[in-house]
Parts: C-alpha cells; structure tokens; sequence
C-alpha cells in the first residue's frame, strides 16, 4: 500500500509498503482522511523522536471499515463509514482497573499506546485498530470534518473538567486551532467567553466563530480585561490552550473564587510556573491538566460536529492528498492556516 514515510526529520517520501494487516482483536479500516496535529509536526522536525524509521505517522483518521478479522463487536460492518481513536489503553493498570481512564482520559493509563505515535499511525492507505478504538460516524459528517474528531474530543474532554454549575464566564488562553474549539464548546453550553492571543486575524477569527470578547495581551491588559469582562469577578473557568510559562501563571490571577483552570495544552518537560499559595489556598482555586479524550467527549465531538456546533469551513484552512502530507506538515511547522487535513 501506499504511504507518506517519515524518512528523517523534516523528509517524507511517498512508498509502498506492506499491507497493513488486522491482528485478532483489530478491524481493518480504508483511510479517507487524517487531520494534521502541531504534534506530528514534533517528530516531523524531529524534537520528538520517531520510535523508528521510516515511520507512518498520523493519528487522527477517519475512513471505512474492509475487514472485520476476527473482531465481534457490536453494531460494525464491512462498508460502515468509522473514525479510528488512536490511543490504545492496556485495561489492566490501576487507572484501567479502577476507571480512571474511562472517566478522566485516555492518557491516565500507565501503559498506553498511539497510533501514529508509538506505533505506525495513518498517513496511508490502509491502518488496523482495535474494535474498541472504531467509531460509527453519521452520513451528514463528511470524511474532512470527521479528520478533527480526536482533537476536539481532546477540548471537549478539557472543557468538561474546567465547567462551572450553572454555566458563567470562561476565559481561553491561545487562541490556535485548540482555543477556538474551546471557545465553540464552551459557547455550546452557555458560556460567556473572552479569548485571549497575540495574532489580530486569529482574535477576528474568534470573534466570527462566537467569542464575546477578543483580547490581544500585546495591546491590552488580559487581566484588567478579565476582570471587566466579569464584572469584576473573574472567571469561572479557564483553559490554557498554549503551554506558555507567563500565561499559566497569570491565569490564576483571573479567576473567581473557586474557579478551575485546565492545562490542555503541553509544555516543555522543564517548564515550571509559581503560583501565589495563598492566594490559591484562600481562593480555593483548582488547577488540574488534561490529556487526551475519554470515550465519552469523543463521542460528543461526533456529535458536535455531526450538528455543525464547531465551524469547520473557517477552522480547516488547507487540505491535500496522500502524496501532500509533507506539504501539510510543512505548513503546519509553519503556522501556516489554522487545521490542515489530508484527504486520500
């Protein structure tokens, strides 16, 4: 089969390689689209090693079910049109055992594998996956928008963990391709949202997609402007979708009394931050990270995309076939668009 190979850092070259093949347990799946992620870009450039070469990568696939192998699993069939979740949890660490990872996220197994990360990932003609990790995808969701499943699951899953009762106001830090599913989903539930980033074209963007304030740090006090927002509250819950030193520690300074801030976006594994312990201790405020989806937000961001809640047209600014996936990654190194997405 066919595929974008992932020769050394910062080459991809189209090959042939062997087939991909269903092992018991896996449903065999013909890919139609893969959406481009800021972390494939990070073993692109090599600043995180491949676990081999020459590697597939791609992790965020969508396309239709040629084999079932051995597989049982309920409701799937030959022909069926299937997104593919591509972390693969073990079952039998404390956090499988004890549900951690089903009500918290995937990345809470201590044993977890990624397709495309770990293992060969999607930028190809065909992939295998476990029955577990195969979603039925509606008609009306077509194979473009269903290449940013994952990535808005992975929001959903960090929003869930941020929210208030009832909705309020929330505050997104970054305001890239992550911070405004963010802001989408947030807005979905009846939110009030100020975002915040250094890049007029992305606040403009923001402000077509729903946000209710645009603020840019360069120009503009974010925490003066937070403060205003909220009537001088403060928020009720925040995201940090950009993994910045200076902009996690100002998040706690704009926060209400007994607000959540997430960290969905990573950082460098030396990246520190310092917070005041008083002011979190008598503010009460939570601080948690989030990684990755559970069953439950993927399923939601089916949904949500399947209703036309996120605003795909604007958001996905650049697609292109298998022989374009170095183009894309290039372009995605690049900051180039918002979400690129190959279509095969």
């Amino acid at each position: 089969m066919k595929a974008a190979l992932l020769t050394k850092p910062g080459e991809i070259t189209i090959g042939e390689v062997q087939n991909a093949q269903a092992k018991p347990g896996e449903i065999l799946v013909e890919i139609k689209s893969c959406g481009v992620c800021a972390t494939d870009v990070k073993k692109f450039t090599g600043k995180s090693s491949a676990p081999f070469l020459p590697f597939i990568l791609g992790h965020e696939p969508a396309g239709i079910i040629t084999s079932l192998g051995d597989s049982r699993q309920s409701g799937l069939e030959v022909g069926d049109r299937v997104a593919i979740a591509p972390v693969v949890t073990c079952g039998h660490c404390p956090s499988c055992i004890s549900g951690k990872t089903a009500a918290e996220g995937m990345g809470m197994c201590d044993h977890y594998e990624v397709i495309g990360f770990s293992q060969n990932g999607a930028f190809c003609e065909f992939a295998a996956a476990p029955a577990a990790n195969i979603f039925k995808i509606p008609d009306e969701l077509t194979f473009r928008d269903a290449a940013i499943i994952e990535p808005v699951a992975a929001c959903a899953n960090g929003v869930l963990r941020s929210l208030c009762t009832p909705p309020g106001s929330a505050v997104v830090l970054g305001g890239g391709f992550m911070g405004l599913v963010c802001m989408q989903i947030y807005k979905n539930l009846g939110y009030r949202v100020l975002i915040s980033d250094m890049l007029d074209d992305r606040l403009a963007l923001a402000k077509q997609l729903g946000a209710d304030a645009a603020v840019n740090p360069q120009k503009m006090d974010v925490e003066k402007a937070v403060k205003d927002f909220t009537r001088g509250e403060g928020a009720d819950s925040l995201i940090c979708a950009i993994g910045i030193k200076e902009l996690s520690e100002s998040g706690i300074r704009m926060m209400k009394k007994g607000g959540k801030i997430v960290m969905l976006a990573s950082a460098g594994h030396d990246t520190t931050v310092e917070f005041n312990l008083s002011t979190l201790h008598y503010n009460q405020t939570v601080i948690t990270g989030s990684v990755s989806y559970t069953q439950a937000s993927y399923r939601w961001a089916i949904d949500l995309l399947s209703r036309g809640e996120i605003g795909t047209d604007l958001l996905i600014t650049a697609t292109g076939n298998l022989d374009e996936v170095g183009k894309l990654l290039s372009m995605t190194r690049d900051h180039i668009g918002i979400k690129n997405v190959a279509l095969f």
